[in-house]
C-alpha cells in the first residue's frame, strides 16, 4: 500500500490554507501548544493592542506576524507562551468618531446633550467589535485567544489602572502643577509632546510674519523690533526677551530709530538704515518699554526687558515677545522672574470677553484684527507671510497651540537617570534603536502630562477637598470604603457622583473633572492586563519584565516610552527584554497608505489572492523590520508565494518517485543507511544542521530578516537547485535500487525537518507538507531542532561551495563561446591549493556537462576554471540526443504523462549509436524509438 498520497502540481496554496485553519480550530491546535508545555518554562510578551473598531490594514498585520512568529518558535522549543488578545477603547479616538456619528463638533455639544449619553454612545462604539478582525487575525496564521480578550474600558482593567496611579503618587511622582502644554482647541483638552512626536504630526503651513514696534518707555520714537509668527498672543504680552551676549543696534529708519540685532538687522528690515546706537544685549536688561494692549491688571515685574539663553539669532530679530500663558520658554521665564500670567483665549480657541474689540473670535480669525489695529497705531513695521512646520492634533487634525493650563504631571525627570540605566538591560533591533532613539528620547523628555479635559477614559483617581486635603484611592474597594458607595462604573459621569469625606475637615471631597491620557492605561497594560495585583499576582510576576515585545518605529516615543517610565516608577527596573522595532509600512507610492490614493492593494483580497503565508514571508524578510520605512508592493507578495511553489514542487517530487516506487521511510530510515551515503547526501545532511544551529541564533536574536534568508537559501540554493536536480537520475529509473532509497529517504529527512524549521515563520504550508508526509501530529506541537555542531563536515561545506563557485565559470566560459549546456564537452580545467576529491570532481563534471576534470596545483588560495570549447563529432551527436531527450520530456509533461507511461518516439535523424539509443530510451521512459519526418510520441 502507497504511503504517500498524489500531490497535485496545480495547486492552490490559499485553499490549503482554509483546510489548515479547519483542521487547527477543529482539533484545538493552538490550545495544545500551551498547555502540553510545562507551567515552569514561561515565555511572555505584551501584545500592544488594537483600536476596538474599524478593519485591520498591512500596519497592524505587521505587528501581529511579528507576534505570532516568535511565540510559535518559543512554544517549539518548549516553552509556555500566553497569547492573549486586547483591544484599546478609551481616548481621542472613540471620541472623536463618537462625535462624527452624533454630529457634534465640539466639547460644548457635548455637555449639551448630557455626559451620561456621551458615555454611554461611547461604549456602544467600543463595544460594536468588527468581527472582520477574526478574518484577518486568522488568515495570517496568528495563534492569540481573541475570545477571552482584555479590554482597557474593563472595570478590571481601570481598577489596576488606579492602583498604578497610587503607586506613583505615593512615591511623589504625580504633582499638580501650571505649565504650557501642547493644546487641542478642537478637543478641548491638552495633548503630550511625545503623542505629536511619535506620528510626526506636524505640517507646513502658512501664518503671518509680523515685526512689531514695542514703544521704549519715557523715549519718544524709539522702539524694540519684535517679530512674531502668533499675532493673537500679543494681548498676551508681558515682557521682552533678549540674549545677553549678544550685539543690538539702534538704527534710523525715517524719524525712527529701532532697537534691533545686530546679526539681523539686514533680514529684519525691509527698507534703508542708518546705524546710530551700539549696545551689549545685558545693557539692555531692566529696561521698560510701553505695553501693546491694558485689558489686565498687571504687576511691576511686567513689561520689561529680560535675559534669556533661549533668545537665538536665528530667525526673526533677536528680540522675543514674551507671553507666559502661551509658551513654554514663555512660561518658564515668567516663573523665573515672576511675570503675571494672563490667557485671553479659552479651551474652544475663542479670545476671552476681557479683550473687547475682538472677543468670542477664534484666535486665527483675530490675527488679521489685531494686525489692522496695529497698522492703526503705527506699530505696526512689516508684514508678511511665513510657511513654517506647525504641529496638528493626531487625531482631529487641528491646530494645536501651546496654553498654560492645570494638568496632572509623571515628574519624568527624578527617574530619568534610572530610565537610561535600564535601558542597557533591553536588546533592540535594530541596534542603534538603544542609544540613539530610544535613548535621546528619554533625555530630551519633559514631564508627563498624564490629565485630559475629556470624558472617554479612566478618571484620574484623584479627590480634592476645598480644605486642600488629597484623597487617592489605589482600589475600588478602598473608595468604596472611603465613600460608602457601591463602585460598578469608573466611567464619567457616574464616578463623578461619588464624594469622600474629608478626614481632615468632614466637608465632601469633589474628584477632580479629568481624565487620565489613555498613554496612561497602555503603560499600566502588563498590570491592568491580569488585574494584578488584585489577582494573579505569581502569573505577573512570573512574567515581568516581558522577554519580548514589538510595535513600529514611533511607539518608541509612544508606547515603549510609557512602558519604561511606569516599569521604572513602580519596580526600578525596564518593562520588557528584548524588543523589535519595525519601520513604518507605506502606499507603492511612498505616501501614507489611503484608500482615497488607491496606493495599495486591498488587504483581504491580497491575501485571498496568495495566503497569509506569503505575506508573511514578504514582510518578516524586508526592511520593515530592521526599523526602516517600505513601500508596499504586491509584487513583493508574489514573489514569496513564488518561493512558497518551489518548496511545494520539491515536495511534489519526493511524492511523486516514493510513490512510483512504494518508498516507506519506516521501512527505510536514515540511520540505517549511513555507510551507502553519496557525497551529495553528507553534504545536504550536514547543510540541515547547519541550518538549524544558525536559525536558532537568528531567532535568539529576533532577526526575522535573517531567519527568512536562512531557510530561503537552503531550500533555493541548497536543497531544490542543488540536492534535488543533481538527485534525478539517482531516484528516475534507476536500477540502484539501494541508492534511489538513500535518497529518498535523504529527501524524506530534509523536508520533514525543513517544515519544522519553516513552520514559525510559514505555518500553514509547513503544516500541511509535514503532516501529509509524517502522518504525525501538528508540526507546531513538535520541538524545533536544534542542530548538532558533531553532525557538521565543515571541510565538504567549504569544498561545495568552491565546486559551485568552479562550476558558475564553467558555465560563464560556455555562454561566452555560445554553447548550450547540453552539449557535451571534452573537459574542465581548474586549479586550487588542494585537489578536490574524485566525487567532488564527478559532481563538476556531470554540472558541466564534460567527459573529464583536470587538476593544477595553485599556490595561491584562489579559484581558476576553464572549460575546453573544442566539440567533435562524437560530442556534437550526444548533444543532438540530449537536446531530442529535452522536447520529449516536454512533450511528456504537455500531455500530463506520469513516470510509469511508457512511449515510443517517432523522431527524425536518429543516432544509430546504440548506447545514445539506450540512454534516451531510459531518460524518456520509451520503449522504442522509430525515424519519422517529425517528432512525436505515443503512449503504449
Amino acid at each position: 500500500m502507497n504511503k504517500f498520497k498524489p500531490v497535485s502540481s496545480q495547486v492552490d496554496l490559499p485553499t490549503i490554507e482554509e483546510e489548515t485553519l479547519k483542521f487547527w480550530k477543529e482539533n484545538k491546535i493552538f490550545e495544545r501548544s500551551i498547555e502540553e508545555r510545562p507551567k515552569d518554562k514561561k515565555y511572555t510578551f505584551y501584545d500592544g493592542p488594537p483600536f476596538i473598531t474599524g478593519l485591520p490594514h498591512y500596519g497592524s498585520l505587521l505587528p501581529s506576524i511579528v507576534k505570532d512568529l516568535f511565540p510559535r518558535y518559543q512554544t517549539m522549543i518548549g516553552h509556555k507562551v500566553r497569547r492573549v488578545w486586547g483591544w484599546d477603547c478609551h481616548g481621542l479616538p472613540a471620541e472623536n468618531k463618537v462625535e462624527a456619528q452624533l454630529g457634534i463638533k465640539s466639547k460644548k455639544a457635548i455637555e449639551e446633550l448630557g455626559v451620561d449619553k456621551f458615555i454611554n454612545a461611547c461604549r456602544a462604539y467600543v463595544s460594536d467589535v468588527s468581527s472582520e478582525w477574526n478574518w484577518y487575525i486568522d488568515h495570517i496564521g496568528r495563534w492569540v485567544d481573541m475570545e477571552h480578550a482584555y479590554r482597557t474600558m474593563d472595570l478590571s482593567y481601570m481598577e489596576s489602572v488606579m492602583w498604578v496611579f497610587k503607586q506613583l503618587y505615593e512615591n511623589k511622582l504625580i504633582y499638580k502643577g501650571k505649565k504650557v502644554v501642547m493644546f487641542c482647541t478642537r478637543c478641548s483638552t491638552q495633548l503630550s509632546n511625545f503623542e505629536i512626536a511619535m506620528d510626526n504630526s506636524y505640517k507646513d503651513i502658512d501664518d503671518p510674519s509680523v515685526y512689531i514696534k514695542f514703544p521704549v518707555k519715557g523715549r519718544k520714537n524709539i522702539y524694540f523690533l519684535v517679530w512674531t509668527t502668533t499675532p493673537w498672543t500679543l494681548p498676551g504680552n508681558l515682557a521682552l526677551a533678549i540674549n545677553p551676549d549678544e550685539e543690538y543696534i539702534g538704527v534710523e529708519v525715517g524719524n525712527e530709530l529701532l532697537i534691533v540685532s545686530k546679526k539681523l538687522v539686514d533680514r529684519s528690515l525691509d527698507q534703508d538704515w542708518v546705524l546710530k546706537e551700539n549696545y551689549k544685549g545685558k545693557e539692555l536688561i531692566g529696561m521698560r518699554y510701553e505695553p501693546l494692549y491694558n485689558f489686565f491688571q498687571t504687576g511691576d515685574r511686567d513689561y520689561k526687558i529680560y535675559g534669556a539663553d533661549f533668545v537665538t539669532t536665528d530667525e526673526g530679530t533677536g528680540i522675543v515677545h514674551i507671553a507666559p500663558g502661551f509658551g513654554e520658554d514663555d512660561y518658564e521665564l515668567g516663573q523665573k522672574v515672576g511675570l503675571s500670567i494672563i490667557s485671553h483665549v479659552d479651551d474652544a480657541g475663542k479670545i476671552t470677553e476681557e479683550i473687547t474689540p475682538w472677543k468670542g473670535m477664534y484666535i486665527k480669525d483675530a490675527d488679521k484684527k489685531i494686525k489692522d489695529d496695529l497698522i492703526g497705531r503705527g506699530l505696526l513695521f512689516r508684514s508678511q507671510i511665513v510657511k513654517h512646520s506647525y504641529p496638528f492634533c493626531y487625531r482631529c487634525d487641528t491646530p494645536l497651540i501651546y496654553k498654560a493650563v492645570d494638568s496632572w504631571f509623571v515628574a519624568v525627570n527624578k527617574i530619568k537617570n534610572q530610565m537610561l540605566e535600564t535601558n542597557n538591560n533591553i536588546s533592540w533591533v535594530p541596534k542603534h534603536m538603544k542609544n540613539g532613539r530610544f535613548k535621546k528620547g528619554i533625555e530630551s523628555a519633559p514631564d508627563w502630562n498624564i490629565s485630559r479635559s475629556r470624558y472617554w477614559g479612566s478618571p484620574m483617581p484623584v479627590w480634592e477637598c476645598p480644605c486642600g486635603e488629597i484623597f487617592v484611592p489605589g482600589s475600588v474597594k478602598e473608595l468604596e470604603e472611603a465613600s460608602g458607595q457601591k463602585i460598578t462604573d469608573l466611567h464619567k459621569p457616574a464616578i463623578d457622583e461619588i464624594k469622600v469625606p474629608c478626614k481632615k475637615c468632614q466637608e465632601k471631597a469633589v474628584r477632580v473633572k479629568e481624565v487620565l491620557d489613555c498613554w496612561f492605561e497602555s503603560g499600566s497594560m502588563p498590570y491592568a492586563q491580569l488585574h494584578y495585583p488584585f489577582e494573579n499576582k505569581e502569573e505577573f510576576e512570573d512574567s515581568f519584565p516581558a522577554d519580548f515585545i514589538t510595535e513600529y518605529i514611533a511607539q518608541t516615543r509612544g508606547w515603549f516610552y510609557n512602558l519604561h517610565v511606569i516599569s521604572n516608577a513602580l519596580r526600578r527596573s525596564e518593562s520588557f527584554k528584548n524588543v523589535v522595532v519595525t519601520g513604518t509600512l507605506l502606499g507603492n507610492d511612498g505616501r501614507k497608505m489611503s484608500k482615497l490614493f488607491g496606493n495599495y492593494p486591498d488587504p483581504k483580497m491580497l491575501i485571498n489572492k496568495y495566503g497569509g503565508d506569503a505575506l508573511r514571508l514578504y514582510l518578516m524578510s524586508s526592511p520593515v523590520m530592521k526599523g526602516e520605512d517600505m513601500n508596499f508592493f504586491e509584487e513583493g507578495v508574489a514573489d514569496n508565494y513564488k518561493f512558497l511553489l518551489v518548496l511545494w514542487n520539491s515536495y511534489k517530487f519526493f511524492i511523486d518517485y516514493a510513490s512510483v516506487f512504494n518508498f516507506d521511510p519506516d521501512k527505510f530510515p536514515l540511520g540505517s543507511n549511513g555507510k551507502f551515503l553519496k557525497v551529495m547526501d553528507r553534504w545536504i545532511l550536514s547543510r540541515l544542521e547547519q541550518l538549524a544551529l544558525d536559525l536558532n541564533i537568528a531567532f535568539g536574536s529576533y532577526d526575522t530578516i535573517q531567519i527568512s534568508r536562512l531557510l530561503k537559501e537552503f531550500l533555493t540554493n541548497d536543497f531544490s537547485t542543488w540536492y534535488i536536480r543533481r538527485s534525478r537520475d539517482r531516484i528516475n529509473n534507476s536500477g540502484d535500487v539501494v541508492d534511489r532509497n538513500v535518497c529518498l529517504s535523504i529527501m524524506y529527512k530534509v523536508l520533514s525537518d525543513y517544515s519544522k524549521l519553516l513552520a514559525p515563520l510559514a505555518p500553514f504550508i509547513s503544516e500541511e507538507i509535514f503532516m501529509k508526509l509524517t502522518k504525525e501530529d501538528s508540526v507546531h506541537l513538535q520541538y524545533y531542532p536544534q542542530g548538532d555542531k558533531a553532525l557538521l563536515d565543515e571541510r565538504l561545506m567549504e569544498d561545495m561551495v568552491r565546486i559551485r563557485q568552479l562550476v558558475e565559470m564553467g558555465h560563464a566560459k560556455r555562454k561566452e563561446a555560445g554553447i548550450k549546456l547540453r552539449q557535451p564537452l571534452l573537459k574542465f580545467t581548474y586549479s586550487l591549493p588542494e585537489k578536490l576529491s574524485a566525487d567532488l570532481e564527478q559532481i563538476m563534471a556531470d554540472e558541466l556537462n564534460v567527459k573529464k576534470i583536470e587538476y593544477k596545483k595553485s599556490s595561491l588560495n584562489e579559484l581558476k576554471g576553464d572549460v575546453d570549447t573544442n566539440i567533435t563529432q562524437e560530442l556534437k551527436a550526444e548533444g543532438e540526443a540530449r537536446e531530442l531527450i529535452r522536447n520529449i520530456q516536454q512533450m511528456r509533461k504537455v500531455m500530463n504523462l506520469t513516470l510509469n507511461d511508457k512511449i515510443v518516439v517517432f523522431a527524425p535523424n536518429l543516432t544509430s549509436d546504440e548506447k545514445l539509443i539506450d540512454f534516451i530510451k531510459k531518460q524518456t521512459n520509451a520503449v522504442k524509438l522509430q525515424i519519422a519526418e517529425t517528432l512525436k510520441i505515443e503512449v503504449v
